[in-house]
This record gives C-alpha cells, structure tokens and sequence, in this order.
C-alpha cells in the first residue's frame, strides 16, 4: 500500500506545480527590493510594489511604460540610463554599483543596484532586468563613521603636536639652568620613560647664591605628570626666592602650593644645598627629604660608597605631608654625593628581579676612576640592559657631586 504524502510534502508539489507567472507575481508584490524590467529603450516592463510605492503609486502596474526621468531627477535619470545602456552594449552585468538617488524635491538617497541584460530563449536581447536595494540608513552610518574618524585623526594630531610641544617645554625647563660652582662638578641624567614624564630635577637661584637643588618623582607617567613637574619648577624658583638656608623649610612652601592643585598621587623629594667652601676645601651639605630618604657618598678617602639613609619624610601632597629634619653631611675633596629616582633602582629584568641599590652601589664603586658625568651615564646604560627591554620601565633620573 502506497504511504500518504505529509502535508509538507503536499504543499512542495503544489509549489512545483505553480506555473512560474504566479511565483514571479508573488516575488514582484512581496519583496522589499525593488526589481524592474526594462526594454532597450529604459521604459519599465515590469516593476516591484517596493518600486512603484516608493515614487507614490499604489498599483505596480502604474510604473510600467514610465523611464527613470518620468521619476527622478535629471542628474540620476541620466547616469542609471548611460549606465544601462553600456550593459546592452557590452554583455557585461553591472554589480553592486552604489549609486545616488537624487530626487525633485533635492532629498538624496542611496541605494545598491545590481543590472544584467535580458535575452529571450532564443538569445535575443530584449531588455535588462535589474534589482536595487536601498542602503541609505549604511551610507549615512559610514559617512557618520568617517566623519567620527576623521575627528579623531585631527584630534589625534593635535594631541600629538601638544605632546611634541610639552615635550620641548619640558626638555628646555628641566634641569634648566645648571649652576656653575667652584671646586664643585655637576653631573645628572634626566630620562622620561616615554617623551614627557614626572620626575624633576632643577637648580633655583636663591639670594645667597648656593648651589641649592631640588629632585623630585612625580607618582605617574606621560603629560599629567609631566605637567605638575612644570608646576614644581615653577613653586621651586617661588620659593628660592627667599630661601634662607633651610631645605625643610623649602619642601614645607612646596608642599603648601601643591597640596590643594595635586587631586591625586603624590611626589617624593629631596632638597638640599651646600655651604661655602671651608679652609680644608671640605662643604657641608644641607638636606631634607619627602619621602626620599636614600642617597650615597662615596668616600675618595676609604675608597668605599656609604649608603645614608636620611631621616624620615612624609610624601608631598598628601594630608598631614612633612618633610623631614634637616641632615648635615660633610663632602672632603674627591668625595662624591649620588642621588636618583626609583627607576634605577626598581628596574627589573624579564623574570621580575630588581636591580637593587647594592648593584648600583657595584657599579658606581666599578666606575669611580671615571668622570662623575661618565659614570652616571655608564650606570644609566647597565640598568638599561638588564631590563632586556626596548622601552624604558620608569622616569630616570640621576644627579651627582664631586668636590674637586
């Protein structure tokens, strides 16, 4: 006994059987595109209800025997037939070509159009038959798109050209002026991690002409640090102005001016001055920390670095902030005085181990026959190497003393 049809199956055999009119019929009144047929003259043969209620007909029919100037502008009418009439020319189909729809009224839309010319059985061209879909709402979205990037690139520029500009302020402003001091060498390295960064190093006219100094490690990187740095420089010579041999005085003034501009973070730093030459040639060295209590002195004498660790300060720009008592150090001719940020000591190799203050105590030991100017600078490149990296970890910053 034969097994009765689902009704699925049913209904395929009835669509087979559909005669190929009807489905044209229902593709022609259902689908959101808008297909035509055309003849070689660009007159309408047949046309989608997406067409024809589009241009306001409520019948497709109506559209049929019409040409694109009977219902778009010249400009576009004149560009869709130039077109087609190049597919009956050529053989060759046109596909996905986004044109522009410019309407009577001056509105503009888009759409995405797909031609191919039409032959009979017998291969006669007859006609092209063609499909466009409207893509305005994308066009919109991509010129929305490019627009936005194309902001973005300006603003990007002028991001760039304001680092490149912070970045010759900044190499200008710091140190600055060095100070020229008799029987006393000066020696630093000043290196961002990246173009423009927080650490400070400056040397402050003051009314009693002393070599009076200030190094500073502002907490954070790239322009937002760079900028309290310029700020520092600037409360750094206010409060130089009237200095009067006190450097706790000098970090106290610099922490009151900051305290209330800083909203976040914090700077350490280290302040000091030398007295005048004593009938020995020895100078004392007057200093006071924030938070920055390690510095070394190496003794020509005994041949050997000293590790001093200088009394305790609390950071500048934080509530209850204190610099420390003021520290007395005596310098003899070939000492030398070393003091750095903790990008030197804190650099790391690939596996997470830090250089350490005993290997730059190593090194700077390594190199005392050398210039000061040399050896820090030799110091610097060790520490760049046993990072093993291309890029610099932290802000770096080096000074040095020698009397002479």
């Amino acid at each position: 006994m034969k097994k009765p049809k689902s009704q699925s199956e049913a209904n395929s055999a009835a669509l087979i059987k559909t005669s190929p009119k009807r489905l044209f019929e229902t593709l022609m009144e259902q689908t959101a595109d808008r297909i035509y047929i055309k003849d070689e003259k660009g007159r309408f043969v047949s046309a989608s209800y997406a067409l024809a209620e589009m241009h306001n007909y409520t019948d497709r029919h109506d559209v049929e025997g019409l040409t694109d100037f009977d219902l778009f502008s010249q400009e576009h009418a004149q560009q869709a037939y130039d077109d087609e009439q190049k597919i009956l020319e050529t053989g060759e189909p046109m596909i996905n070509k986004v044109e522009k729809e410019t309407w009577p009224d001056g509105s503009i839309t888009w759409v995405s159009s797909s031609k191919a010319p039409l032959y009979l059985q017998d291969d006669t061209l007859v006609g092209i038959i063609g499909i466009s879909r409207d893509i305005t709402a994308e066009k919109k979205a991509q010129e929305q798109l490019a627009e936005r990037e194309k902001r973005l690139r300006e603003q990007n520029e002028i991001m760039r050209a304001d680092y490149e500009s912070a970045k010759k302020v900044q190499s200008i402003m710091i140190p600055g002026r060095v100070p020229k001091i008799k029987n006393i060498a000066i020696a630093y390295k000043w290196k961002p991690m990246t173009s423009v960064g927080g650490d400070i190093l400056t040397f402050p006219r003051n009314p009693k002409n002393k070599l009076l100094f200030f190094l500073g490690d502002v907490c954070g990187h790239g322009v937002s640090a760079a900028f309290y740095t310029i700020l520092l420089k600037y409360f750094c010579h206010q409060a130089a102005e009237n200095y009067e041999n006190d450097p706790k005085a000098f970090l106290k003034h610099l922490n009151e001016e900051v305290k209330e501009r800083i909203k976040e973070g914090f700077i350490t730093g280290l302040a000091g001055h030398f007295s005048h030459t004593k009938q020995d040639g020895s100078r004392t060295l007057h200093i006071s920390n924030a938070g920055h209590r390690k510095i070394l002195i190496h003794r020509k004498h005994q041949n050997e670095i000293e590790e001093v660790q200088l009394p305790p300060g609390i950071v500048l720009g934080l509530p209850g902030s204190q610099a420390s008592e003021n520290r007395e150090i005596t310098l003899h001719i070939g000492d030398r005085f070393y003091a750095f940020t903790d990008g030197i000591a804190e650099a790391s190799d690939p596996d997470g181990n830090e250089f350490g203050n005993p290997a730059v105590i190593e090194h700077l030991e390594k190199t005392r026959s050398l210039p000061i100017q040399e050896s820090i600078e030799s110091l610097y490149e060790v520490v760049a190497k046993y990072t093993q990296s291309p890029t610099q970890q932290d802000d770096i910053t080096l000074l040095g003393f020698e009397l002479n």
